[in-house]
């Protein structure tokens, strides 16, 4: 059997349900998942990996459903499988697969089925009757089948070699191969050039692959219409630090993915391949996908990815032991993003450094028209960020932000210590046997011991003298930071502007003084009343401490307790954990209700002790009126670095959370606030906390910039307009008095971006195929089941 039938070298469509929707390619056309989808992140014990439950609508009536095949979005909005129908029950409207896939199938995932039968029922589908023989196919419009030639493919690779030299495959036309054009294996100086590469392959394979040896090269090629990725480059010896000195230049790849939706402009691994002066665009996922060590990426133009895809970027590289890349002088824009819930401009950045990626240096790139920011930096180390263009990155209703960094933590429950550990030190050690990696920028930490004093990862980078350019997006925020250590990170002599209408955010709280003590609003503020045992009697939900109640009491039996200290007293909190409980698990006081004036800002600080804590102390304000519940001020204290260290614990330390209660006419005003409560939920299941010292403040604040300053973040940084040439219409040269250039920003080479002309190039000048960029009708969200 075949997957695959081409008119005059185009690719048809194999017969499938739904059809595909032409006026929405990427979020029409899909069936869904039976059920209401559960949190993404949340593991079912038990759950089957290997079927699939229609909803009712999508029942339908097959004679042979074991023909068919199955392509879904499983469970992450990563990837997707292709696999074949072992067996259908139409009673329960369940498929099974063949196989097992690495996720289960849950509701409300996306996916069709292809390749049956009664699915043939729209123009420029085909069917293969493998039983008699017969191919059966419903000509697009336009066609004459009595002219035009139907062609199917009989090889896996059109040219492989294997441990072969010095060879040069130029100026072919290729297409209708199951898998690969060409296929390279451990060959040296193995050159594609100046081909025209389109129309082929299924899930597995790419348009070229080069895999093993040394120094190849895929030159001048355009690609398209491609299965799975554009060119797969892989080589060298990551241990011993060996590169293999391949090249992927000068090419025009597009349209690539078109079953293996990862699939992958340039999918790049090992060590020492360079891809450069590429021009790539409208990708199911990443433009360039980057893998290992010491590769270097520049000169590229990449633009529109990520159409079909959540949680990537343009480029996109990561791990411990992944990095030590050069990405520089390249162009990335409109990273779209699609997530599992049928919407567009989510969850994707221009460069995306993922999963502890260490020792990469970013320099001179231009960033623009990203979804979720510029970069991404999740748990990132020892990066060198520097002399890059930020343009406009925070979506179409400039509402995200520009930067984003994020932090991984020695929470016993967090992703690194649950999952990651284990796996990072495995190769960490691998590679360590080899002397020269001790030398590689961020290698003496281990991931058996990562975590600076505050219990966070993320280490060692500096993002200096970049331009963060968004006038047209003021209200978002410059940057993203969740965790980070702002004394073991460096961020500093950048230009940001924003327009100057309004201040730049960033997300952070400080303050600049005291306006008025309140504590006296909170009822009993010192628990220097207590109530007698039995007055605690009265009422299950009261605490010993007046005017203290318990919210949501998890167990009828628990006891809090007033110790005195000197002259002061605190609130003991037991640790308690009733997983019966549908809310609140844990511990949780709450104090009467007290009113505050809307329209200003508040600072609660209290003193904390604690004894054998497995978990964090929540302080929050929270209104409950009329049906609203919602929460100011939320902060947890007590991270697992501060639980191991006794001397903290036993002495405690000082605590602060604060929060702005709006006022009427302003967007998060609500009439039905108007009291609060101060709730204390202690997480731990064992142990104590102990609250005292507790002091209310109206304060006046200081902007989020003073606020990041104060933090001693972009201390020497700007906020002014960085006097691009004529932004508008991609002028992005500085003029001459641009204070950039004061703080040594340098010219960025525009005009050495993207192909070039060379007697290598297939086409010259590129004629650049119509994709989302001339058709932005395409991206039309579409609500689950509306498709």
């Amino acid at each position: 059997p075949f997957r695959q039938v081409y008119l005059n070298g185009k690719r048809l469509t194999w017969a499938r349900y739904p059809n595909e929707d032409p006026a929405r390619p990427y979020s029409g056309g899909w069936a869904y998942v039976d059920g209401v989808r559960p949190p993404m992140y949340q593991d079912i014990e038990g759950e089957r990996t290997d079927t699939v439950v229609l909803r009712a609508p999508d029942a339908r009536e097959w004679s042979r459903p074991q023909d068919g095949e199955v392509c879904i979005f499983p469970r992450y909005n990563w990837w997707n499988r292709i696999e074949k129908i072992a067996a259908y029950d139409p009673s329960s409207r369940t498929i099974t697969l063949g196989k097992k896939m690495q996720y289960a199938a849950r509701p409300e995932d996306r996916l069709c089925i292809m390749g049956l039968r009664e699915e043939l029922d729209a123009p420029g589908e085909w069917f293969q009757d493998v039983e008699n023989q017969k191919l059966y196919l419903i000509p697009p419009a336009g066609a004459d089948l009595a002219r035009d030639v139907v062609t199917v493919p009989t090889v896996q690779e059109i040219l492989s070699f294997t441990k072969t030299h010095h060879v040069r495959v130029r100026g072919l036309e290729m297409s209708c191969a199951e898998q690969c054009a060409v296929r390279f294996s451990n060959c040296d100086d193995a050159v594609v050039e100046k081909c025209s590469i389109h129309d082929l392959g299924y899930f597995q394979g790419s348009a070229v692959s080069l895999n093993g040896g040394t120094y190849g090269a895929v030159r001048g090629c355009d690609i398209w219409n491609i299965g799975g990725h554009g060119v797969s480059v892989s080589g060298g010896n990551q241990v011993r630090l060996e590169r293999c000195g391949h090249v992927v230049d000068n090419c025009y790849i597009h349209h690539v993915g078109q079953f293996n939706r990862h699939g992958i402009g340039v999918m790049v691994s090992g060590v020492g391949v360079r891809v450069a002066h590429n021009l790539i665009h409208d990708m199911p996922r990443c433009g360039i996908f980057h893998g290992g060590a010491l590769h270097t990426l520049e000169y590229n133009r990449i633009r529109h990815c990520n159409l079909e895809m959540e949680d990537t970027g343009c480029t996109y590289t990561g791990g411990w032991t992944g990095g030590w890349q050069t990405i520089r002088y390249n162009h990335c824009s409109d990273s779209i993003g699609f997530d599992n819930h049928g919407r567009f401009f989510v969850f994707a950045w221009g460069i995306y450094l993922d999963e502890s990626g260490c020792g990469n240096d970013v320099y001179g790139n231009i960033v623009e028209r990203c979804q979720v920011g510029a970069m991404h930096l999740h748990n990132a180390r020892e990066n060198h960020i520097s002399n890059n263009l930020f343009l406009n990155n925070a979506g179409p209703q400039g509402k995200t932000h520009q930067l984003s960094l994020q932090t991984w933590n020695d929470s016993p429950s967090g992703v690194f210590l649950r999952d990651r550990q284990p796996k990072m030190l495995k190769r960490y050690e691998e590679l360590m046997t080899n002397p020269a990696w001790a030398a590689m920028r961020g290698m003496h930490v281990s991931p058996a011991n990562p975590f600076l004093p505050d219990g966070t990862i993320m280490r060692g980078n500096v993002i200096t003298r970049n331009i963060f350019y968004y006038p047209s997006q003021p209200d978002s925020r410059y940057i993203r930071e969740n965790g980070v250590n702002l004394q073991h990170n460096t961020i500093d002599s950048n230009l940001v502007w924003n327009g100057g209408t309004v201040p730049v955010k960033t997300g952070r709280q400080a303050f600049k003084k005291s306006l008025a003590e309140l504590t006296d609003r909170i009822p009993n503020a010192d628990f220097s009343r207590r109530l007698a045992p039995e007055e605690i009697a009265q009422s299950s939900d009261r605490t010993v401490a007046a005017d203290w109640r318990w919210y949501q009491k998890v167990f009828p039996d628990l006891q809090a307790e007033i110790v005195t200290a000197g002259d002061k007293n605190a609130l003991r909190l037991p640790g308690a954990f009733n997983k019966e409980k549908k809310y609140i698990r844990n511990t949780c006081v709450r104090s009467t209700a007290f009113a505050l004036t809307p329209g200003k800002h508040y600072r609660l600080t209290f003193q904390l002790r604690h004894q054998d804590a497995t978990g964090e102390l929540v302080a929050r304000f929270v209104c409950e009126n009329q049906g609203l519940w919602k929460a100011f001020g939320t902060r947890g204290f007590l991270k697992r670095s501060d639980v191991s260290d006794a001397t903290t614990a036993a002495q405690g330390f000082p605590c602060q959370t604060a929060f702005y209660l709006p006022q009427a006419g302003e967007a998060d005003y609500d009439a039905r606030v108007t009291e609060l409560t101060l709730h204390f939920q202690f997480n731990s299941s064992q142990g104590w906390a102990e609250i005292s010292d507790l002091q209310l403040h109206e304060v006046e604040p200081a902007t989020e910039w003073e606020a990041w300053q104060m933090a001693g973040a972009d201390v020497h940084s700007v906020v002014a307009d960085p006097r691009l040439v004529d932004p508008e219409h991609g002028d992005f040269t500085l003029q001459p008095d641009s204070p950039a250039l004061k703080l040594g920003f340098e010219p960025i080479p525009f005009r050495d971006i993207g192909p070039y002309r060379d007697d290598a190039r297939a086409t010259w000048p590129i004629r650049e195929a119509e994709g989302v960029r001339e058709n932005p009708q395409w991206l039309q969200s579409v609500p689950i089941g509306k498709s």
